[in-house]
């Protein structure tokens, strides 16, 4: 769910420091949690295996409970440095062989004068049968929007808008066979969108809602058989997602939006790890412009401002090479590509935007491998830095 561009993913970063799958404040802009948000998903220890040593020691430990409290700075096309103020518990619960569970909090401000905060909770339960997620927060974001589809997109137009959001979330999932949750998110919010400018585009101010509130039912499959979340180096991540708005139920027009990923991870020698990850996003009905699909949003694609590219169907690929040179640095080099059309049927001949770069990780957390990224991206002809925690899947 895109509600409102840029801030969401901000909240997330902050209050489970990372992602989400997460990371800028226009990128991975959604109300539920996300794959890409990795210190929102479990985190499982990786099997000792003398004839495949890993770099991580942290790996090994049994007892992982950690406190993570740190200014962290964050850089991105769409809102430039920004400064997040994050604390976090990272703990297992006793005689419970669940995965840790997290308990944050946070705030942050950008150089864009957008600012908020949010409280959030994701347990696993009764050796990991249950996941429970709860979340809650404010913001106020300033971001250009260009508009829908590619032709206009690429006309390089844009309004400034300031948004405001007020949510709160709920998720609930079962663990029905091995590995493979089943489960329901509930999101409430209400966002107000006002626009920056009085010198207006006018085929652009009639895509501005200026209000909704609404509560969305999101369905939601995963199959997680990843040895860590915070950094793989085997398993995979499957995430199915359908998501429901009506006017029914508050919102401004009816429409739904499906998504569907499935991350890949090889560890190709004791340090280096091969990751993909390919994705697709089907929104369908009177879809407002916030909640369409979009390049940019958690890592897909990096090299992008988070929404100048958005249309009602998109789908991405990308590669990412990870390497350690020792526990507590490491590089990257990456690349992707994908497609935005108004049509399943209008990929046929739409064109093709792709991105590639380069990036360097260091760890911050003394028992759980979560790192600061710093990646430099070219994409959209030009280069673009991003500076925040956690993977970018």
């Amino acid at each position: 769910m895109r509600k409102s561009l840029s801030l969401i993913v901000l909240i997330w970063m902050i209050s489970f420091s990372a992602e989400a799958q997460q990371s800028s404040a226009e990128e991975d802009t959604r109300l539920h949690w996300d794959e890409s948000s990795n210190l929102l998903d479990d985190e499982k220890a990786l099997p000792v295996n003398a004839a495949q040593p890993t770099p991580f020691n942290a790996f090994h430990k049994k007892d992982q409970n950690e406190f993570v409290i740190a200014p962290i700075p964050f850089l991105n096309p769409s809102q430039g440095w920004g400064l997040a103020l994050m604390a976090q518990y990272i703990f297992t619960l006793k005689d419970d062989d669940s995965p840790p569970s997290i308990v944050g909090g946070g705030a942050f401000y950008t150089e864009k004068h957008s600012y908020g905060g949010g409280l959030a909770y994701s347990g696993k339960l009764a050796n990991d049968e249950w996941r429970v997620g709860l979340a809650l927060g404010k913001a106020t974001v300033f971001y250009d929007f260009y508009g829908v589809g590619y032709d206009q997109n690429k006309q390089d137009i844009s309004i400034p808008l300031k948004q405001e959001v007020d949510f709160a979330g709920l998720r609930l999932m079962k663990q029905v066979t091995n590995k493979l949750f089943l489960g329901i998110e509930l999101i409430g919010a209400e966002i107000t969108t006002n626009i920056e400018s009085e010198n207006i585009p006018g085929v652009l101010a009639e895509e501005i809602v200026a209000k909704t509130d609404f509560i969305a039912p999101n369905l939601k499959a995963e199959r997680d058989t990843r040895n860590d979340s915070f950094y793989p180096t085997e398993g995979s991540l499957f995430d199915l997602q359908a998501e429901f708005h009506s006017e029914e139920l508050h919102d401004n027009s009816t429409y739904q939006t499906y998504k569907i990923s499935w991350n890949q991870y090889l560890q190709m020698a004791p340090f280096s790890v091969f990751a993909y990850r390919l994705m697709a996003r089907f929104a369908y009905g009177e879809v407002p412009f916030y909640s369409l699909s979009m390049f940019g949003q958690g890592g897909d694609l990096r090299g992008y401002e988070t929404g100048k590219y958005r249309d009602k169907m998109m789908w991405a690929a990308q590669t990412e090479y990870r390497y350690r040179f020792t526990d507590r640095w490491g590089g990257v080099a990456f690349a992707g590509a994908g497609q935005l059309a108004p049509k399943v049927s209008d990929f046929d001949g739409a064109a093709f935007l792709g991105s590639g770069g380069l990036g360097v990780r260091f760890q911050i957390a003394e028992k759980n491998p979560v790192d600061f990224r710093f990646d430099t991206a070219y994409g959209d002809q030009k280069v673009s830095y991003y500076f925040s925690v956690g993977q970018a899947f």
